[in-house]
């Protein structure tokens, strides 16, 4: 059978490949936008053609309930970030890709599980994230996990937004962020920093009763990479007349402009009762900040299946390593492959989730490390700069 005009087809599945793409952008939310995609093209039409997820995420998008959640999420997206769903049309029109598949992406399990949300379900995942704060270093490292389909599609973005006038009367400021990206998702759901002393990475989390059309994840951690302090963070997370309609856990390192440092957790979850988010904050003084993709403190019911299995098992393993004093340490807590089936950096070949990078901020050197490999023993692929220059009583600390 022909191919339709247009399609585009799945590329033959490539070894891990070492090497972490990075742009640099200037402009508005939709300049911004247009030239990731059209930068990334080619990444994000094979991302957009091999992951399966998506071809679920378009059938149940063919329902009547899974377009009247579809449309609804649009119609509030439109009204409380307008500039994000630009900025996502942005990537759309830059990489001649369909914006309604991109933001059935950003949906995600709000549109997967549309039409059995009240079932278990068998969602996966494995991120782990790991900070600490000695007289030495304050440092987090990550493990980027996702379906194996992300391996060798994503990029970092370095961005400066100038919001035009439009924007900016709906809200739109100013930013200045670094950014791991999933091909065609927007930035913030993953790790990176912001100008403002804020260094970040991200934990899915999975409860079992999801509000689809209320706010997705991804447009709340988009809209994280503006916060400039943890109070600002705090209201950005609540999302107060709407609230997030699934779930995660994010790492933050907050450097203020006396230079001083804190290191948080927050777990986010749907609030079935109000129209803000659910929060549990907690500060990481003494002991080191240990997550995965599971709640630990919030007392709501989660999903049953693989993605609760590998965070038992990956924070018995971590827990199982002595306290990390050092890089090190973390480093090598995170290169763990001891359990056979849930490891800490997954790389197993017949693995649905598997580790697609690690990432080390290491705030006394101010770097950012990103690894392909272990990184217990190899390399970092790139080593970026922390920028911290909105903090102006101590540059970048």
């Amino acid at each position: 059978m022909a191919e339709a005009k247009g399609a585009v087809a799945a590329e033959k599945p490539l070894n891990r490949r070492k090497a972490v793409p990075v742009l640099f952008l200037q402009g508005s939310h939709y300049d911004v936008g247009f030239d990731m995609g059209r930068t990334f093209s080619s990444i994000i039409k094979s991302f957009i053609a091999s992951y399966q997820n998506l071809r679920d995420f378009e059938k149940e998008y063919k329902t009547d309930a899974g377009r009247d959640a579809y449309d609804k999420t649009l119609a509030n997206m439109k009204q409380r970030y307008p500039y994000y769903v630009k900025e996502m049309q942005g990537i759309a029109d830059g990489a001649k890709v369909p914006f309604y598949q991109l933001f059935l992406l950003q949906m995600d399990d709000l549109i997967g599980t549309i039409n059995d949300n009240h079932i278990p379900r068998n969602d996966t995942g494995g991120c782990s994230s790991l900070a600490i704060k000695t007289e030495d270093n304050f440092i987090l490292g990550h493990t980027e996990d996702a379906f194996g389909e992300t391996l060798n599609h994503f990029y970092i973005a370095s961005v400066h937004i100038t919001p035009t006038p439009e924007d900016a009367a709906a809200g739109a400021t100013e930013e200045r962020f670094a950014s791991l990206c999933y091909a065609g998702h927007l930035p913030g759901y993953t790790m990176g920093y912001n100008n403002n002393g804020l260094v970040f990475s991200i934990n899915t989390l999975s409860p079992m009763i999801l509000k689809p059309g209320n706010t997705p994840r991804t447009f709340i951690t988009r809209a994280l990479l503006t916060a400039k302090n943890m109070a600002d963070a705090e209201r950005i997370l609540k999302d107060e007349g709407l609230g997030i309609g699934n779930g995660f856990s994010v790492n933050m390192i907050w450097t203020d402009e006396k230079c001083q440092r804190q290191i948080y957790n927050v777990e986010v979850a749907p609030d079935l009762n109000s129209n803000s988010s659910m929060l549990n904050i907690h500060n990481f003084d003494k002991e080191p900040l240990i997550h995965t993709n599971k709640y630990l403190r919030l007392p709501l019911k989660e999903v049953i299946g693989p993605i609760i299995d590998s965070s038992n098992a990956r924070l018995e393993t971590i827990h199982s390593h002595p306290v990390p004093k050092s890089d090190s340490d973390i480093k090598n807590i995170l290169s763990d492959t001891e359990n056979k089936e849930f490891q800490v950096f997954q790389e197993k070949t017949d693995s649905i989730i598997k580790t697609i990078a690690a990432g080390l901020f290491d705030l006394n050197k101010m770097t950012w490390s990103i690894y392909i490999n272990k990184p217990s023993i190899s390399e970092p692929v790139a080593v970026l700069p922390i920028h911290f220059s909105n903090l102006k009583t101590c540059g970048s600390c």
